[in-house]
């Protein structure tokens, strides 16, 4: 299905309805993929399955129609304050919907696109968030060249410079940004995602594979300190591909009201 930002681009998401008793579940996907990417398609066939109404959108990234990942190598103008709106967005087309009990559920950086939004007032109809292979941003870089980066990036847009970055970033060993829009992202930090998960306005919970690669050696220890819910699933990878797919479902139907 396709709706019209505000902006006027067009977006989609693959939506699927439910029973009328259960909560509707928004699942976002992770960094420059979409509603298609292998992990979210299996959470959202099980949930349909199970009787759940499903909304999992892919975001423009500032793309009208976009039906595909994008490369690392493009020219990504769009900011973290752009996908959230978009996640807004769609919660608030899910409450037109008539959905009272909504829960947002994200892969990898979609995570910490969710997180941003539950930081901002989300209306009383969201009643729970779960993060599935919650990304760690400082896995490649500590807090301390995180910081180094981000100073340069805002020096450059001090100075009014949009010339193109090419940068390593995420999982991107060469992403292409100008600095404003590189600094939207950078305002992530693993302090403010733990902020973000103990101040959670509603009640949050991580799904970890545990061969998640892509997670610093003390990221679980450190979650587990900050007092936060996380189920492990050992032998899973950040994707919970081959015959982890099953297990994430089951780990992610168990954590769901009434299931």
């Amino acid at each position: 299905m396709a709706a019209s930002l505000p902006s006027g681009k067009i977006v989609s998401a693959d939506f699927r309805v439910g029973n009328s008793g259960q909560s509707a579940v928004l699942i976002l996907h992770g960094f420059l993929q979409t509603s298609e990417f292998p992990t979210v398609a299996s959470m959202s066939d099980a949930l349909s399955a199970a009787g759940y109404t499903v909304l999992a959108p892919t975001l423009s990234l500032g793309i009208s129609r976009r039906n595909r990942s994008l490369p690392c190598e493009a020219v990504h103008l769009h900011t973290l304050d752009d996908d959230v709106a978009e996640v807004a967005f769609w919660v608030r087309w899910l409450l037109r919907k008539g959905h009272g009990s909504i829960i947002l559920v994200g892969h990898s950086f979609g995570n910490l696109q969710l997180l941003t939004y539950l930081d901002r007032h989300p209306p009383p109809a969201v009643k729970q968030v779960l993060l599935i292979a919650l990304t760690d941003v400082e896995v490649k870089q500590d807090a301390r060249q995180r910081a180094q980066q981000a100073q340069d990036f805002r020096n450059r847009a001090a100075r009014g410079d949009n010339t193109l970055i090419e940068t390593e970033f995420g999982a991107c060993k060469k992403y292409v940004s100008p600095s404003a829009a590189l600094l939207s992202y950078m305002k992530l930090s693993r302090r403010s995602i733990l902020d973000s998960l103990v101040n959670s306005p509603v009640p949050a919970a991580v799904i970890l594979g545990g061969q998640d690669d892509r997670m610093g050696a003390d990221w679980l220890d450190t979650l587990v300190a900050r007092g936060i819910t996380v189920r492990v699933i050992p032998g899973a990878s950040h994707f919970f591909d081959n015959q982890y797919e099953f297990d994430l479902q089951e780990a992610l139907l168990q954590a769901l009201p009434g299931s």
